[in-house]
């Protein structure tokens, strides 16, 4: 069959001074629209499709910015995504803006009937959950069409997965007592929200260092035991480092794909990678390849750090986990005890389950799910309850574990752009409307 255009009515922008309306279909990264020069909405597209929809997530940005306009004046409007929330509820609002604006004309009503808003002295916090059945009826009634990977390719083998417990030991004394020393300054209170921060990310940081020996010997092993092909995700340049440095001194081939690989590489390092008839590994950066590849000829990926985010972490065990992928598939996370992995872990699980609650993740990193997701793992594994019991002192309280959420949220909250706490006073939300509010037509 003939297709329906031919290629002089396609225009692919590659410039940001490429005239961005000069066919009949218009083809424009994200990036690319941000940087254009502004070419204003006067005769509006029928049609508007943006992939990866979730990328919309924060208003604040360049890109969400460019396209909101054109968004709101087109006549049709398709979103697509696997995941259109990554973490919370609020990532959604953008989106719902794009579809139907008028259920929620501005912000704080969605976020005080669906994100638990709360009034705190420096403003509101946006970043909690509320009322998720509901969302996730409203969601499927009025805004989401939603295909399960389980309904569409029912034919993909399983996925499996099992946290694996590494250790630290054999690392020096300088990095045994700054990984002690950030743990104990993460655990103070009373510090404002860029103090917190900036402790988790040193926290973080340091436990890279102090994992990256324990990674490599999995690593190793995994070869010695005759895994030919794997990815390994990692998220600090550092581990990144030292993991082809060893694979380099021992002659194993690999690819790596990271922030600094340019885009026109990446596929001939994927065909290297799928077609290499020998042992190979993938060394990949969690926030620069967890999308757009495809790496099926493996069906192991092994996780060497954690990211706070849950939607990044799925997608990147996604790329093996796709159509052509004939075996099962095994996702091992690696987690070392007296470390950030203490508390990203359970955070993760958290956030993992009020997606599943809004009807916006089918996929459940919960010891606890339905599906025996850690059925495979080692009888001997101590249980994700043991292996995150508070390593690093012995006082660490309640208040404690309120200070690391409010941190790890004020992190997270440096890509969406809300401001975020787990204390404070709660305060009464103006009136919400009822559900049924939002289905009149």
């Amino acid at each position: 069959m003939a297709p329906s255009l031919s290629p002089d009515s396609i225009n692919v922008v590659v410039k940001g001074k490429d005239n961005l309306r000069s066919g009949r279909v218009n083809i424009v990264s994200y990036d690319l629209l941000s940087k254009m020069d502004k070419q204003q909405p006067t005769d509006p597209f029928n049609v508007l499709i943006m992939d990866e929809s979730h990328f919309l997530k924060n208003m604040k940005t360049a890109r969400c910015k460019a396209a909101l306009p054109l968004l709101k004046a087109a006549k049709r409007v398709i979103l697509l995504s696997g995941t259109p929330a990554m973490s919370r509820p609020s990532e959604l609002y953008t989106q719902i803006l794009a579809i139907r604006p008028g259920f929620f004309p501005r912000f704080h009503e969605f976020g005080s009937r669906y994100c638990d808003a709360r009034q705190l002295p420096w403003g509101w916090d946006y970043s909690g959950s509320s009322n998720l059945t509901e969302l996730r009826l409203l969601l499927e009634e009025s805004l989401m069409l939603r295909r399960l990977k389980s309904e569409v390719l029912s034919q993909l083998p399983a996925k499996q997965r099992k946290v694996v417990t590494v250790t630290t030991d054999g690392i020096t004394a300088r990095a045994k007592a700054a990984l002690t020393a950030a743990a104990k300054d993460l655990a103070q209170g009373h510090r404002n929200k860029m103090q917190e921060k900036e402790a988790l990310l040193v926290f973080f940081n340091h436990t890279a260092e102090a994992k990256v020996r324990a990674i490599n010997e999995y690593i190793m092993d995994l070869l010695e035991c005759g895994r030919e092909k794997f990815l390994v995700f990692a998220h600090h340049k550092l581990v990144l480092d030292h993991v082809v440095r060893e694979l380099g001194e021992k002659g194993i081939s690999y690819i790596r794909i990271d922030g600094a690989t340019p885009s026109a590489e990446r596929q001939s390092l994927c065909n290297k990678f799928q077609f290499s008839e020998k042992s190979c590994v993938a060394v990949l950066s969690i926030t620069a390849a967890n999308m757009g590849l495809t790496l099926h000829s493996a069906d192991l990926v092994v996780f060497a750090e954690l990211f706070w985010n849950p939607g990044v972490l799925i997608q990147a065990e996604d790329r093996v986990h796709r159509i052509g992928q004939t075996s099962n598939v095994d996702i091992h996370y690696l987690v070392a005890k007296g470390t950030a992995d203490d508390y990203l872990w359970p955070m993760i699980q958290e956030k993992m389950n009020v997606l599943e609650q809004a009807g916006l993740s089918e996929s459940n990193l919960s010891e606890n799910a339905e599906c025996a997701n850690f059925s495979c793992r080692d009888p001997q594994q101590k249980t994700i309850t043991e292996m995150f019991q508070r390593s690093f002192t012995e006082e660490a309280d309640d208040e404690n574990e309120a200070v690391l959420l409010q941190a790890v949220d004020a992190w997270d909250d440096a890509e969406t752009g809300t401001a975020s706490t787990h204390q404070g006073n709660v305060t009464e939300s103006p009136s919400k409307k009822t559900i049924k509010d939002y289905f009149c037509k």
